[in-house]
């Protein structure tokens, strides 16, 4: 699949309940359409993280921005990572849940230990991303085999983007990808 990098063996697609290939998706999509590359859909401000941030800074950028995750660059731009809400809460709560003790004491002391653990304790590697000169309908392919709602658009490695669903939605809904539309439609 064009720009796919990183992308981890795991579970099957089948096994996820996903279907097995998204392949049709594309190939009944652009019969006769202009294709749209990731760059022309994209959007390129960007709000991410660093290995070396804490979990905290990163709740705070999530919150402030209202994004629900964020990529992970090196100071050269290079994308290594993706750090989520749920990552956030799996860190904060799974060792108190598996433990479950009694009381309110161990719970705050997990806090207080949590909001001062790096990111890279926490982000999910490797990413699931896509080149900037991909196809959108690629874009949406590996959106849906992967059940991701994003997908950080790269250039050479570096992150240039981040791509989502809605972004695509709008593609082709605004007659980005297809024929023109007709008045009164849009």
């Amino acid at each position: 699949m064009v720009g796919l990098r990183g992308v981890a063996a795991g579970p099957s697609e089948e096994s996820r309940g996903a279907p097995p290939n998204n392949s049709y998706l594309v190939d009944r999509l652009t019969h006769g359409v202009r294709a749209v590359r990731v760059i022309e859909a994209m959007r390129a401000h960007v709000i991410q993280t660093t290995p070396d941030a804490t979990l905290r800074d990163v709740v705070d950028l999530m919150d402030l921005y209202q994004v629900s995750g964020l990529p992970v660059v090196e100071g050269d731009g290079r994308l290594v990572g993706i750090v989520t809400e749920h990552d956030v809460i799996e860190a904060l709560l799974k060792p108190y849940v598996q433990g479950a003790p009694e009381g309110g004491a161990e719970l705050g002391a997990l806090v207080r230990e949590v909001r001062g653990r790096l990111v890279r304790e926490a982000m999910k590697t490797p990413v699931v991303s896509i080149d900037e000169s991909a196809d959108v309908l690629d874009a949406a392919s590996l959106m849906l085999s992967h059940r991701i709602k994003r997908l950080p658009v790269t250039s050479e490695g570096r992150l240039v983007g981040v791509i989502g669903r809605i972004d695509i939605c709008q593609a082709i809904l605004e007659d980005t990808v297809g024929g023109a539309a007709e008045p009164g439609e849009l």
